[in-house]
């Protein structure tokens, strides 16, 4: 399928970015930096691993939008031949582009924090919940996949890369003032990093972590509908 060819050559474009790379190897240090003084006790568990998680939105989201504020933009002029060549729709292409960032971005999200916390819950006598580092690793993955789409999605809008990518910069750090104007500053990243520690404990609301993987994923969701709608009548 025309589709599946696109995203298998995207992906692998991606797993041969430097920036990826540098990426992976960056957070994967700071990880293992942390991990002894967790292990040795001398910072509660919950601390270090919020701390650890609160990285990917504040600082690592930096990596995030370079790589996917170009999804599409880095192609302005090569867009209307990587259709017509590989027979792909416009939808399609976009879903493509879309699909190949969140599995990067989450990607390495996920390859470095799943053995952390693994590795902290099994030998460190600390203060985590099980079932509130499962809901904390959800909440702040799926703050990557609002990143990602909305970075995705600025990308169909904008020709060039450069203004794509600082525009999502400037609307991610603004985001909790954002949020807050809306109310619904229980979406925001700053709220949800703020929670961590009493997530990771075990001390939160059922309703309340729904209620927000609801609302940030109907979120990129709608992002991900203006990105293929606009990007369909665009002249490209």
């Amino acid at each position: 399928m025309p589709y599946l060819a696109l995203l298998e050559a995207d992906l692998t474009q991606m797993v041969k970015s430097w920036t990826v790379r540098i990426w992976l190897v960056l957070t994967a240090l700071f990880a293992l930096l942390t991990l002894p003084d967790t292990l040795s006790g001398g910072s509660p568990a919950s601390e270090q691993l919020g701390g650890l998680l609160a990285t990917y939105p504040l600082v690592w989201s930096t990596f995030a939008i370079i790589v996917s504020g170009g999804a599409i933009s880095s192609e302005a002029g090569l867009v209307a031949d990587s259709i017509l060549s590989k027979s792909v729709t416009r939808y399609e292409y976009v879903l493509a582009k879309l699909t190949s960032r969140l599995v990067t971005v989450l990607g390495v999200y996920l390859l470095v924090v799943l053995p952390w916390a693994l590795i902290v819950l099994r030998q460190a006598q600390g203060d985590l919940a099980w079932q509130g580092v499962f809901w904390a690793v959800m909440l702040i993955g799926m703050t990557l996949f609002l990143l990602t789409s909305l970075s995705v999605a600025l990308s169909a809008l904008f020709n060039r890369t450069l203004v794509a990518i600082v525009v999502v910069w400037f609307l991610w750090y603004a985001a909790s003032g954002i949020f807050a104007v809306l109310e619904v500053e229980y979406l925001s990243p700053g709220h949800i990093i703020e929670k961590l520690p009493a997530t990771l404990q075990g001390d939160y609301a059922l309703a309340d972590q729904v209620g927000i993987l609801l609302g940030l994923g109907l979120l990129s969701g709608v992002f991900v509908a203006l990105a293929v709608g606009y990007f369909n009548e665009k002249d490209v």
